[in-house]
C-alpha cells in the first residue's frame, strides 16, 4: 500500500520503528507497503492515529472528487482541519470517547458547519492548541469559555479570555448532526 509508505516517509520513520510502533515485525510493513498484505484491524487503527489520518486513507480506498462529500476525521487538529479541508463548509467527526454520552455515542459522526454561527449552549467541535478536535457544548461567558461534556464524570474545562487567545482554543465549527449506524 503505497499510501502507507508515503506517510512512513513524510513522518521521518524507518520500517523498523514503524514495526515497533504497530506491533508486527519489520517485514509484515514492507508486505504492506509493496501491497502484498494489508495489516490487521488494529495495525490500521494504530497507523490512522500515529500519521492523523482516516482508515479509510490507511486501507488506500480512493474518495471520488465530488464537492458534496464530506470528509470525516477520527483525529484532526485545527491546522490540519485548515490545511486539508480549504474553503469546504463541512467536515465530520467521529466520536472516539464517551464525554458526549449518552448524546453521542462512541463511533457516531458528528456533521461540523465551519460558518455557523457559536452561541452560547451550541455544541461545537473544538480544538485546544495543537490538540485533537474535541466536540464539546459551549458555554461563554463575558470573561471566559466553558466546554462541558454531557458525562457528568468529565469535568468542565474553563478558559479565561486570554487563555483562549495564548493557548489557543479554536472553536472550528458548530455540530449540525448526528449519524450513528444501527
Amino acid at each position: 500500500m503505497k499510501i502507507i509508505r508515503e506517510l512512513r516517509k513524510k513522518s521521518g520513520l524507518s520500517q523498523q520503528e514503524l514495526a515497533r510502533i504497530c506491533g508486527v515485525h519489520q517485514t509484515a510493513v514492507s508486505q504492506w507497503e509493496n501491497g502484498r498484505t494489508q495489516p490487521d484491524r488494529e495495525s490500521v487503527k494504530t497507523l490512522a492515529k500515529l500519521f492523523k489520518v482516516s482508515i479509510e486513507t490507511i486501507l488506500g480506498y480512493e474518495q471520488p472528487e465530488n464537492e458534496n462529500k464530506i470528509r470525516v476525521f477520527d483525529y484532526v487538529t485545527a491546522a490540519e482541519i485548515c490545511q486539508k479541508l480549504g474553503e469546504s463548509e463541512y467536515f465530520a467527526l467521529t466520536v472516539t470517547d464517551s464525554a458526549m454520552h449518552p448524546a453521542m455515542q462512541q463511533g457516531d459522526t458528528v456533521i461540523i458547519s465551519r460558518s455557523a454561527e457559536i452561541e452560547s449552549g451550541d455544541i461545537a467541535a473544538v480544538s485546544i492548541g495543537n490538540g485533537n478536535a474535541v466536540i464539546k457544548k459551549i458555554i461563554k461567558k463575558d470573561t471566559s469559555v466553558m466546554l462541558v461534556s454531557e458525562n457528568t464524570a468529565f469535568e468542565p474545562l474553563i478558559f479565561t479570555k486570554a487563555e483562549c487567545e495564548t493557548l489557543p482554543l479554536f472553536i472550528l465549527g458548530k455540530a449540525t448532526e448526528l449519524r450513528r449506524k444501527i
